[in-house]
């Protein structure tokens, strides 16, 4: 039996972000699928202990809360090391890319993505410092390092000198909500009235994401202008809070650029839950999903699963999880994203190809493959320290 230690401190419900999602799917299938092995999960607030059942599992609140930079330093540096030793922990995994500076224990990173490296003005200035200390140090001290797509693969190994031959690929998946309706049926009355009370039954486009100055919502929102002027009659929502408070950092200021007409046929839901965020998306006539910067853009595969066509970037690893299931577009180019999105409206051809993509691409992701894949990364990370995680299994083979 070996002593497997997770961060799950962002396993937060009804504040679960992209790797709040894939800490949650993750561990969840780890715990059930290994009960030879104890699983310890580390929270700084009140722990969720029914997300997580099983008998070779245990929740720990540890102190202190973790959402400031020295607050996050003290938690993985004083606290996280008396647990490990605690517990006596073969392996530390920390599915947000930290890692502890301060104990001996071996520690596997995943680290989505290094969207900070490339454009540290995407977030608030201490933060950012953060970032750029913290990263680089957990990558070249982790026994192995596991993120969500080749790009980012290569931008680690890039980036930190880190070995390709040390960095796993563990692709995100979708959850099974997404997954509901058979390929080419829609329930047109579920659609109808959402529809109904989201737009007052108009037709709309969906973008889904934390309001982040890399997510494009400026770019997003001038094609949007663009598109109603080319004569285009659908709606746009957005789903999605602000990370941080601040009018740098949510949509009001990229709201500013509206004209009171286009305004009108402007909607934003807050943070919805998957069950909602599922029945939501799969009434949405397309997403446009155009950020800067993406480690894999888990929006995009839900909108592939959920039977909704994709118009997406053709920046970073989007290209790359979309494999031509999408409409790429230059989201620099807001002329070029609003005559997609006019395409998508009046071409229902067009429509019906990119949904059968979209819904082909998708079974090429699920989290129970995510959960293969990073338990792989993980006993690979043991056997380079001398522990043993497995029965003679064969990894599992990335997609396409």
């Amino acid at each position: 039996m070996a002593v497997v230690v997770i961060n799950t401190r962002l396993v937060v419900p009804g504040k679960l972000d992209g790797i709040g999602w894939f800490t949650l799917e993750t561990v969840q299938r780890m715990i059930a699928a290994h009960p030879e092995h104890r699983f310890h999960l580390l929270f700084d607030r009140q722990p969720p202990v029914d997300l997580f059942p099983g008998d070779n599992v245990e929740c720990h609140w540890i102190w202190p809360p973790a959402r400031r930079p020295f607050l996050i330093d003290w938690w993985f540096d004083l606290s996280v090391p008396r647990i490990l030793r605690r517990v006596k922990a073969d392996l530390f995994v920390s599915p947000d890319g930290f890692l502890s500076m301060r104990t001996t224990v071996p520690q596997v990173a995943v680290q989505h993505d290094l969207n900070f490296e490339h454009h540290p003005e995407w977030l608030p200035e201490g933060v950012s410092r953060h970032y750029l200390k913290r990263f680089p140090d957990a990558a070249r001290r982790a026994v192995r390092v596991a993120t969500v797509s080749e790009f980012s693969a290569q931008d680690i190994h890039e980036r930190y000198g880190v070995a390709r031959n040390h960095i796993d690929v563990v692709y995100n998946g979708a959850g099974s909500a997404y997954h509901s309706l058979p390929q080419g049926v829609r329930d047109d009355q579920q659609d109808r009235v959402i529809q109904a009370r989201i737009t007052g039954g108009r037709p709309f486009f969906i973008f889904v994401g934390t309001q982040h100055p890399r997510k494009n919502l400026d770019g997003l929102l001038s094609a949007f202008i663009q598109y109603r002027k080319m004569g285009g009659q659908w709606d746009l929502l957005l789903v999605g809070t602000a990370l941080w408070r601040r009018r740098r950092f949510d949509a009001r200021r990229a709201m500013d650029v509206l004209g009171e007409s286009e305004r009108e046929h402007v909607h934003q839901s807050g943070w919805l839950p998957q069950s909602e965020l599922a029945k939501v998306l799969s009434a949405a006539g397309a997403m446009v999903f155009i950020p800067w910067f993406e480690g894999f853009g888990i929006p995009m595969i839900e909108a592939f699963a959920a039977g909704t066509p994709v118009i997406h970037g053709n920046r970073t690893s989007l290209p790359e999880v979309a494999a031509g299931a999408g409409l790429e577009v230059d989201p620099g180019d807001a002329e070029s994203v609003a005559k997609a999105m006019l395409r998508v409206e009046r071409e229902p051809g067009l429509r019906q190809v990119l949904i059968e993509k979209g819904k082909d691409r998708a079974q090429e992701f699920s989290w129970d493959r995510t959960a293969s894949l990073l338990w792989d990364c993980l006993a690979r990370a043991a056997a380079d320290v001398g522990i043993s995680l497995d029965q003679n299994r064969t990894p599992s083979d990335p997609p396409r």
